[in-house]
């Protein structure tokens, strides 16, 4: 699969997504305003951890985890409420940056409780 078909299709879910909860709104009786990607954080949210907490998170895959801080490090993002502020397509946009990284920066998330 290509960067440009994973792109493509990442867009393609964000676009369901939409759609998905327009239509429910639409027929939930209440209204609830469509959420749009990336959530937008509050200038004081903290999530408790840091991007070195991310990055230890990748266990054994560490060469993944260096492309990850190399990329992030390039568009000056220091912190992971910064990072959280990107959505996967952005992620998937940074130089060195591939779908397997991608897929390990998602479990990364996870085992952080985070879900992105």
């Amino acid at each position: 699969m290509t960067r440009k078909e994973i792109i493509d299709r990442l867009e393609s879910v964000e676009r369901e997504v939409k759609e998905i909860r327009e239509y429910l709104s639409q027929n939930d009786g209440e209204q609830v305003a469509p959420v749009g990607l990336p959530l937008p954080l509050e200038s004081d949210f903290k999530v408790g951890y840091t991007l070195e907490d991310l990055y230890k998170e990748f266990g054994k895959k560490k060469s993944l985890a260096y492309r990850l801080k190399s990329a992030l490090k390039k568009r000056n993002i220091k912190t992971l409420e910064e990072f959280l502020s990107l959505t996967p397509g952005e992620l998937l946009d940074l130089e060195g940056v591939g779908y397997e990284t991608l897929l390990r920066t998602k479990k990364a998330l996870s085992k952080l409780g985070i879900d992105w």
